[in-house]
């Protein structure tokens, strides 16, 4: 049977997403070199330990039983940490849930979706899973993000605008002054969704706090998630701060055990753990100095970042170096399928990986010696 011939339109027009090549076939690639995984921007350090304390009392506890399909625990948690109630609170199953369950929400056929040209790509797949109209804004020549030119791609038919702050992949950062223009500039009926995966690794003052201004503008979503810094990303668990009735009609889509119990555990837990957080962060930061320093020293390009990785612009073509340095065991993104040909991210691990890494692309690129 062709299943085409039954399946929706805009699906027929989409390829599945492509995280990268599987690690057994890295392996098989890298031969007898030792695997550094630099791809996922995950947390070198590992996951927060009182997370995995909470956990392991979790599963001993059983796996018999269904999860709080509410995930309430964590959202009178997270209530009480930022000053709003639990109904301001959608938990899921990482961000790319939270974002699935917006567009089902909101998103109707032709519905426009404004957001970066070169930023996570699953806004741009929920526009087009959901047969809305992905619009992408040219990013500046410094590779941040254009609040002018997203402010005048606004039309009727915009129903949704996605910011990532730090934005992912290029790990540049918009301040409170432009945030604040933005989400002045975006009509009420139009939302305004802040991705802050990463906001933790960012040490810019004027990187802005926008958790309180949900209580005050009805169409701001703030997503944060426990996969980056607190090390949770196995576990696949995210939320959202928004107006509750905008969470209310959310949870109408919402799967009901949208987060497991593990999960649940260990998010609550980590938010517990400041040392783990404050560890990872100062590492990151270190590690971005140094390894920014030595990019530098040796005339090799890439973009300054607020993240926990780098963007890095070599002269030649990214596939290229990235074949050639998963030849020597270290696995990184190349940007070439997200229209930046010589981009490749290079996530920020520990100071070994990092060493190991950035070694090889030097002498990859013929910059091994300053």
């Amino acid at each position: 049977m062709d299943f085409s011939r039954i399946a929706r339109p805009c699906i027929l027009r989409r390829e599945a997403y492509y995280p990268g090549k599987p690690l057994e076939e890295v392996r098989r690639i890298a031969g007898d070199n030792p695997l550094t995984v630099l791809s996922a921007n995950e947390n070198g350090l590992g996951t927060s330990p009182r997370a995995l304390d909470a956990m392991i009392r979790a599963l001993q506890g059983g796996a018999n039983r269904y999860p709080d399909s509410t995930a309430g625990a964590l959202r009178r948690r997270l209530a009480s940490d930022w000053g709003l109630t639990p109904d301001h609170f959608l938990v899921d199953n990482g961000l790319d849930g939270v974002i699935t369950v917006l567009g089902m929400t909101f998103l109707n056929p032709g519905d426009e979706v404004v957001h970066g040209a070169l930023t996570f790509p699953i806004y741009e797949g929920i526009a087009g899973r959901m047969d809305g109209v992905s619009v992408p804004v040219p990013m500046t020549e410094g590779y941040g993000f254009d609040v002018d030119g997203m402010l005048a791609a606004l039309t009727p038919r915009t129903k949704m605008v996605f910011l990532c702050n730090p934005n992912n992949p290029t790990g540049t950062a918009v301040g409170r002054r432009d945030f604040l223009r933005l989400l002045e500039g975006v009509p009420e009926e139009v939302l305004l969704v802040s991705d802050e995966a990463y906001m933790e690794f960012a040490d810019d003052p004027e990187f802005p706090d926008t958790v309180p201004l949900v209580a005050r503008h009805p169409n701001l979503v703030v997503l944060r998630t426990f996969s980056k810094i607190l090390g949770l990303a196995g576990l696949r668990i995210g939320y959202a701060a928004a107006h509750p009735d905008l969470v209310a009609l959310a949870l109408r889509v919402r799967e009901p055990y949208a987060s497991n119990a593990l999960a649940l555990a260990g998010a609550l837990a980590a938010l517990d753990d400041r040392e783990f957080l404050e560890r990872s962060k100062r590492t990151v930061a270190a590690e971005r100095r140094r390894m920014g320093d030595l990019l530098a020293s040796r005339g090799v390009r890439f973009v300054p970042s607020q993240s926990n990785f780098l963007l890095v612009l070599p002269d030649r073509e990214a596939d290229g170096v990235a074949e050639a340095l998963m030849a020597r065991g270290v696995l990184v993104r190349s940007l070439s399928h997200q229209g930046e040909p010589r981009g490749l991210r290079i996530t920020l691990g520990t100071p070994q990986e990092n060493d190991r890494a950035f070694g090889a692309l030097l002498e990859i690129l013929g910059r091994k010696e300053g």
